[in-house]
């Protein structure tokens, strides 16, 4: 062979083998027929065609074999609260915005509101007939199931339709405005309940209580109409839940859709946002216990506030504007189901001031009448109250909730943005979160004169 047929012979093979190679390429990749899949591989268009041995029930039950440790999960999640709350810094929140709050151990917040229960709701006669009732019984057990990390199998059930206003004045001479929360809330009922109706309410489901004996004094006394006011709306949710607003009032929007654009407050461990994924592995994997049984991913808040000043994001000076918190919550509006912590919470501050000046007056001592209501049982009580629960429960500071253009759900709890509850004009839309307009009419300042 000639030396140019050697030296051209060689790229002529290669090339031929290049081109046989190309066109063997494509059946590597084409897709087997069924008669060739794998043993241990299932069709894509059928999930029972397993050609193995194993088929999909003993893989059913190798999977129900998984175990959940949901002891251990939980104690990592309160481990994970507990450090967060334990950074709260006090003199801060004290010296800027006006907070009275103080970190403590979740037990001892709960054992707070287990002793505030039996002192001052527990009936103080021995007499069957003096017995509290059902209802407010059923109440404690759903203030403390509030405050366990895995949430009540009742969490998914709406807040009752009942939206309650109180007022020393004729029901038939409230504000035309007051008309939109029947207007707007169809299947909802509005129940005015007067000075004599609320005394007829405790007396019927908290039958000689301390509750009934302070309530009493406070309208004897006849300086603290507001207290009283301001008392009622926190005892009605509290023990029947629904919505308390003041007749001085507006419903711009249904309560339905309040919150409807709200986002979900990202704690720092991973393990509260899995929560519910955990829960439903436990249960599928043959836990029953009661406590897992119940639970929704899509539980419906259990406390509906909002934002009424935000000086951390406005910069504005808190204190030249009247406010008694750098942060505050509107306290004329609320929404809430019966027995949540915050209600009992700030019940039990204004309950002991109550204690104190009857103390006073027994002692022969002459009662101030300038007594600082809005820390008494006013919006700074009720601000304490939100952000301590928040804090001690969520490991949730208050300046998180600075700045919010839309609701932020935290737990059961949902943050309504500033001037949702103060909506610009009483009627018409104004946007997705204003949801009710405030007349500020000053009637809890004619109720003290």
């Amino acid at each position: 062979m000639s030396y140019l047929s050697i030296r051209y012979s060689k790229p002529l093979i290669l090339l031929f083998v290049l081109a046989i190679v190309f066109m063997l390429l494509p059946t590597f990749f084409a897709p087997k027929p069924r008669s060739f899949l794998f043993d241990d591989v299932c069709s894509i268009e059928d999930l029972t065609s397993c050609t193995g041995e194993e088929d999909l029930s003993s893989v059913d039950s190798r999977l129900d074999g998984i175990q959940v440790d949901m002891g251990n999960i939980i104690r990592n999640i309160r481990q994970s609260i507990e450090s967060s709350a334990r950074s709260f810094d006090e003199n801060y929140y004290s010296t800027e915005l006006g907070f009275n709050i103080q970190y403590q151990p979740l037990s001892k917040y709960r054992q707070h509101l287990q002793d505030v229960w039996e002192q001052h709701f527990a009936s103080s006669s021995s007499s069957p007939s003096s017995s509290i009732s059902s209802n407010a019984a059923i109440t404690s057990e759903k203030v403390l199931s509030h405050l366990s990390i895995i949430p009540s199998s009742s969490s998914n059930d709406p807040i009752p339709s009942s939206i309650y206003t109180t007022s020393l004045e004729d029901p038939n001479d409230l504000p035309e405005q007051f008309k939109s929360w029947t207007s707007n809330n169809a299947d909802w009922n509005v129940r005015f309940v007067d000075d004599q109706g609320i005394d007829a309410w405790l007396e019927d489901i908290l039958p000689a209580s301390k509750v009934v004996e302070a309530m009493r004094w406070l309208k004897d006394d006849g300086r603290w109409g507001v207290v009283r006011s301001d008392l009622f709306r926190y005892l009605v949710l509290l023990l029947d839940g629904g919505v308390y607003t003041d007749t001085d009032t507006a419903c711009i929007r249904p309560i339905s859709q309040w919150g409807d654009s709200a986002v979900k407050h990202h704690a720092d461990s991973p393990l509260i946002e899995a929560l519910p994924q955990l829960l439903s592995l436990s249960k599928s994997a043959g836990r029953t216990d009661p406590e897992i049984a119940g639970v929704e991913e899509d539980d419906s808040p259990s406390l509906i506030i909002a934002l009424e000043n935000d000086s951390p994001a406005s910069g504005s000076d808190w204190e030249a504007d009247t406010f008694v918190r750098g942060l505050q919550v509107v306290q004329w509006t609320m929404a809430a189901k019966k027995g949540h912590p915050i209600l009992l919470d700030v019940i039990a501050h204004a309950l002991n001031k109550v204690d104190e000046l009857r103390i006073a007056r027994k002692s022969g001592l002459v009662i101030d009448e300038e007594q600082d209501i809005l820390e008494w049982s006013g919006p700074g009580a009720f601000t304490d109250a939100v952000f301590r629960y928040l804090l001690l429960r969520h490991g949730f500071h208050p300046k998180q909730a600075s700045g919010l253009d839309r609701p932020l759900r935290v737990g059961d709890v949902l943050i309504m943005p500033i001037h949702s509850f103060r909506a610009d004009a009483s009627e018409g839309y104004q946007g997705d979160n204003k949801v009710v307009w405030h007349g500020f009419f000053g009637r809890w300042k004619s109720e003290q004169n």
